[in-house]
């Protein structure tokens, strides 16, 4: 039984994006609830279960591109410390990634909100950890898809994103916000409890030269 979810959806024609510049052919992201469906028919066990797949995604500025799709299955008991360890590899993925100017932010919407929360959560590693720790545990958040971009400093998340009319589990989202071009990474995490498990599930759009680099810190979670 499904305690909290909530599909990544497939494309339609409304998206989150203040302008078309930050439009790209994007491929399609399969919903949560068929992941959630597929981990359902595997019989749990005390292990920790990780599923890592890597796809090509449109080059942005002449920058190759590659799509992550980690699904993590862990059983209850172990709940608790595996957030705190997902949370360290995401910021590992973002120290990989640094830039000294950049800027991350977060981006969601809870059913009964008028309009998106877009946030902006600062220049630190520490900011990141702390933010992404709390959508991890935050009930209200449970089954939501919440969009992370790293940005540049001189660009505003105002110049990004429409919150009147956002909502990352839209019509064609969280795929054009993880494929806007002034993003120089970008992620969309959704976590639920599925009977004995806790599902998390991961999506990064990374520069193809860190694919490795990210993949290994994410199947490290499985050990």
């Amino acid at each position: 039984m499904i305690e909290a979810g909530g599909p990544l959806r497939q494309p339609g024609p409304r998206g989150c994006l203040g302008t078309a510049a930050g439009l790209v052919v994007l491929a399609v992201i399969s919903p949560f609830a068929l992941v959630v469906h597929r981990w359902h028919c595997w019989r749990r066990g005390n292990d920790i279960r990780v599923e890592v797949t890597m796809t090509p995604w449109p080059a942005t500025r002449g920058v190759e591109r590659r799509r992550i799709d980690a699904v993590l299955d862990v059983p209850l008991t172990r709940e608790r410390g595996f957030r705190r360890r997902t949370t360290d590899a995401v910021i590992r993925v973002a120290e990989d990634l640094r830039r000294p100017d950049d800027v991350y932010t977060m981006i969601y919407r809870l059913p009964a909100d008028e309009e998106a929360v877009t946030l902006p959560v600062g220049p630190q590693l520490q900011e990141l950890g702390e933010r992404f720790y709390l959508a991890l545990n935050q009930g209200p958040v449970a089954g939501r898809t919440v969009v992370w971009l790293t940005l540049g400093r001189g660009t505003a998340l105002a110049e990004v994103v429409n919150p009147a009319i956002c909502d990352p589990e839209g019509d064609g989202e969280p795929e054009e916000l993880l494929g806007t071009t002034v993003a120089r990474w970008a992620m969309a995490s959704e976590w639920a409890r599925v009977g004995p498990s806790l599902i998390i599930r991961l999506i990064l759009v990374v520069p193809a030269s860190a694919e490795t680099a990210v993949g290994d810190r994410l199947r490290a979670l499985g050990a």
